[in-house]
């Protein structure tokens, strides 16, 4: 499996752990889940028509591992977009546990599936 460096804001990187240790899996397997359901979604994208989110500035430089398969599904969706590598998995991530970057602090916790809420904004799971 390639080890890949990311860099991975603080905020996402926050509630993707708690994510990860919730559902009792690693974040390397979290990421993985992301960029499958990012490349799956995202396979017919014409470049230029993905436009990257506002992600925060600040990041923090983590290695994980995906499967080799998925690296190179990864790597051939970046090029055609236009993205590079990492800036496509941090917005995979950040779409997989719907962080939004224009939300308050308290807005972005919790866990579910955001059902019933503004797109992007967690819905708590009641174990807060």
């Amino acid at each position: 499996m390639p080890r890949i460096k990311v860099s991975l804001p603080d905020p996402i990187l926050q509630i993707a752990a708690d994510q990860a240790h919730a559902a009792g899996q690693k974040i390397d397997d979290l990421y993985a889940e992301a960029i499958t359901a990012y490349v799956e979604r995202n396979k017919t994208a014409s470049p230029g028509s993905l436009k990257s989110s506002g992600m925060p500035r600040s990041a923090i430089k983590l290695t994980i591992e995906i499967p080799e398969a998925l690296f190179e599904e990864a790597e051939k969706l970046a090029k055609r977009l236009g993205k590079r590598r990492d800036v496509l998995y941090a917005e995979a991530l950040a779409k997989h546990v719907k962080y939004d970057p224009n939300a308050g602090a308290d807005d972005n916790h919790g866990h579910g599936d955001g059902a019933g809420l503004p797109s992007g904004r967690w819905q708590s799971s009641g174990s807060d």
